[in-house]
């Protein structure tokens, strides 16, 4: 082979970066919109952590019943927020007024119930204070729910003397005819929540209290709660079992809310010490 046929052939040119300028300034302009991008969501979180928590409190019901069934409906859901949320809280500490309690009562105790919560020894209008108030307030509602699950669960179980203690409000506390093993035994007693049927409501003239005792409760209730108040009285089955459910209401801006466990009713007869509104059928009889 000729050795000159190779003499004109040229070097392959080498490859060029065509562009190199404007990649730079895409590289850039990323960098900035993901710098800008960062930055606003930083303000964005920084403004949704200064908004004010989210309410605890449901929208209100347009009537007493409507919150009361919604309560039971709840219950028998087994869901404890919804629960919560058909109580005033929100509502109940923007209006509820601490010092016509106490001049009601006549005194001050750091475990006084207060128409709604447990004190807390604190009444200011700081951030800490109200969330502190509401967590109480949750606390309480919690405690009466499950002081009304207690009250199933003796209606429901073989254990006799802490059935009776249960209703009476009792303390229940180990001797001769209780020990450790009757106290678990009850305790693991089925609920069956899910069986819950709701009755009807009865009206505050079907039991025999006098009037004059339930219109001295409601003038209190009423200047201590800020707002009309109305006493419900809802007749419910658990496992078969009858029970009436006693609640206080209370109305804010229209719109209806569970005040408090029991109302004047229970309190002129005497009853549902330990079960916070829920009595059975056979008490009332």
């Amino acid at each position: 082979m000729d050795s000159n046929q190779f003499m004109n052939v040229q070097p392959a040119p080498a490859p060029q970066k065509k562009g190199s300028g404007k990649a730079l300034f895409m590289i850039i302009g990323l960098t900035i919109g993901v710098v800008f991008t960062c930055l606003l969501m930083a303000v964005v979180m920084t403004m949704n952590s200064k908004k004010a928590p989210a309410k605890i409190e449901g929208a209100g019901y347009d009537s007493a019943e409507e919150a009361v069934e919604a309560y039971v409906n709840f219950l028998k859901e087994e869901n404890f927020e919804g629960i919560i949320s058909t109580f005033a809280m929100e509502s109940y500490l923007e209006n509820y007024d601490m010092s016509e309690y106490f001049e009601y009562v006549q005194y001050f105790s750091i475990y006084a119930p207060t128409g709604g919560l447990s004190t807390t020894g604190f009444y200011s209008d700081s951030d800490f204070a109200r969330e502190l108030t509401m967590e109480s307030r949750r606390a309480y509602i919690l405690g009466g729910v499950n002081r009304q699950l207690l009250q199933v669960m003796a209606q429901n179980t073989d254990e006799e003397d802490i059935a009776r203690d249960i209703a009476e409000g009792n303390t229940i506390s180990q001797g001769d005819e209780i020990d450790s093993d009757a106290i678990m035994n009850f305790l693991g007693t089925d609920l069956k929540l899910d069986s819950i049927e709701i009755g009807h409501f009865r009206d505050d003239k079907y039991y025999d209290v006098p009037s004059d005792s339930i219109k001295n409760y409601l003038k209190h209730y009423k200047k201590m709660w800020g707002s009309d108040i109305e006493s419900v009285c809802l007749e419910i089955e658990i496992d078969g079992e009858d029970y009436t459910l006693f609640m206080l209401c209370v109305c804010y801006d229209d719109r209806w809310y569970i005040a408090d466990f029991n109302n004047p009713i229970t309190l002129s007869l005497g009853i549902s010490p330990g079960g916070k509104g829920l009595v059975p059928e056979e008490y009332l009889e």
